[in-house]
C-alpha cells in the first residue's frame, strides 16, 4: 500500500473510516513523529514525564503519595483480606490481588491469543468492526468514540459480551482467541463475585447477582508502539461505569495510572496480579463509601501493550440508587435513581474528556 499523507483528515479516514485501526497505521507507515494536528491531548495535557514525576516520592517537607496495595487473597475467609479490600475500595478505588488461583501460564495463553487477533490480516479484523460485525456479541473498534472525538486515542480493542444464558453465545467470536476468552470469564466471574460479596458484607447488604453482575463484558485492549507518546495517550482519563473491573495488564512499566486528588499514582505490573478497580455503579450503591476514580493508560514508544479488562455490571434494566442498608440511619442519598442502560448510553455518547458521568445524576 502506498504511504498516506500525514494530514489530520487522511489519517483519521485511514484509521477509522477505512477500518485499519491504529495498528494498521503503525504497520504501514511508522513515522518518527505524528503531526500535532492529529492525535493530541486536550488543553490540559497529561504527558508521560508529568505522570512519572507526580508518581515519584515528593520532595522534603511534602507527603509522599500512597501506594496501590497488593493483597494476597489465597485465603478469602481471612478477615484481614476483607479489611484490606474494603479499605482500598474506600480510599484509592484501586488495588491488586495475587494468589487468586489463575496461573501465570493461563494468563500468558490469554495474552498470546489476544495478540493473535490483532496480528490477523486487516481484512479479517474488519469483519468484526463495530456496526457491521459478523457477531452480535463481539466488536472491533479503535479509540473510544472515534466518530465524535476531535482527537483519537492510541488504542484498538476487541470487546466481548458474555451471554451465559445462551449456549452458543461465543459461536461467532474470532476463533484465534475464542476459547481463551471464554475460559477467562469462567476464571474471573467467581473472583469478581468474592470481591463483591466482601464489599457488600461491609455495607451490611446482600449480594444481589442481577444488580452487581447482571452483565459481564470484556475489552481486549491493544496499544501499538507510538512514535511520539508526548502527542497522545493510550486511553484518556475516565472512570469505569460498571460495578467492578478486573484487569489483567502486561509487564510494561509506566502505562497505567489512577488519580489520587491532584496526583496520578502509577499502578505497576506485578507478576500474576489482577488489578481491581471500583466502578461508578458501586460508588452510587454505596453512597460514596467506595470510590470510582479516574485512570488512564499512557502510550509507549518502544513496546506494544495488551490488557484484558473484565467488567462486572448491573443488568441493563436495573435501577441503581444508594442502598437502603446504607441509608437506614437517616443518611441522605447523594444520587438520584438511574437505569443502567440509560447511564451507559450517556457515557458512551461522549469522548474520554475527564468529565465524570456520575456528576450527571448527583443530587444537589
Amino acid at each position: 500500500m502506498a504511504p498516506i499523507g500525514l494530514t489530520d483528515v487522511a489519517i483519521t479516514d485511514f484509521v477509522v473510516n477505512q477500518r485499519h485501526g491504529v495498528k494498521g497505521l503503525v504497520d504501514i507507515i511508522s513515522p518518527k513523529t505524528l503531526p500535532p494536528c492529529y492525535i493530541q491531548l486536550p488543553e490540559k495535557r497529561v504527558t508521560t514525564e508529568k505522570l512519572i514525576m507526580e508518581a515519584a516520592t515528593t520532595g522534603k517537607g511534602a507527603l509522599s503519595a500512597p501506594v496501590i496495595p497488593v493483597i494476597d487473597v489465597s485465603d478469602w475467609k481471612n478477615p484481614n483480606v476483607a479489611e484490606e479490600i474494603c479499605e482500598a475500595a474506600a480510599t484509592l478505588g484501586f488495588f491488586q490481588i495475587v494468589n487468586h488461583g489463575v496461573s501465570v501460564d493461563e494468563q500468558n495463553e490469554l495474552r498470546a491469543a489476544g495478540r493473535g487477533f490483532f496480528d490477523l490480516p486487516t481484512e479479517e479484523k474488519k469483519r468484526y468492526w463495530e456496526g457491521s460485525s459478523v457477531s452480535d456479541t463481539a466488536w472491533y473498534m479503535t479509540s473510544f468514540n472515534p466518530y465524535k472525538e476531535a482527537k483519537l486515542e492510541w488504542r484498538d480493542y476487541l470487546k466481548f459480551e458474555y451471554l451465559s444464558d445462551q449456549v452458543d453465545f461465543a459461536a461467532t467470536w474470532p476463533t484465534v482467541c475464542r476459547d481463551e476468552v471464554v475460559n477467562h470469564s469462567n476464571r474471573m466471574k467467581p473472583i469478581g463475585r468474592k470481591i463483591l460479596e466482601i464489599l457488600m458484607n461491609n455495607l451490611n447488604a446482600r449480594m444481589e447477582e442481577e444488580t452487581l453482575m447482571g452483565t459481564l463484558r470484556m475489552n481486549v485492549n491493544y496499544y501499538p508502539e507510538c512514535p511520539d507518546p508526548k502527542l497522545t495517550v493510550g486511553t484518556g482519563h475516565h472512570c469505569d461505569i460498571n460495578t467492578l473491573t478486573l484487569l489483567l495488564q502486561d509487564d510494561i512499566l509506566g502505562s497505567l495510572y489512577a488519580r489520587y486528588g491532584d496526583k496520578w499514582l502509577h499502578i505497576p505490573p506485578v507478576m500474576g496480579a489482577i488489578v481491581v478497580n471500583i466502578g461508578d455503579m458501586l460508588q452510587i450503591l454505596s453512597n460514596d463509601r467506595y470510590k470510582s476514580v479516574e485512570h488512564l493508560v499512557m502510550a509507549s514508544r518502544f513496546l506494544s501493550r495488551i490488557s484484558f479488562a473484565y467488567y462486572c455490571g448491573p443488568s441493563y434494566d436495573s435501577v441503581i440508587e444508594p442502598l437502603r442498608e446504607v441509608l437506614e440511619n437517616g443518611e441522605k442519598p447523594l444520587y438520584k435513581p438511574t437505569m443502567y442502560s440509560d447511564y451507559m448510553k450517556y457515557y458512551f455518547a461522549r469522548p474520554h474528556t475527564g468529565s465524570k458521568t456520575i456528576e450527571s445524576i448527583k443530587l444537589p
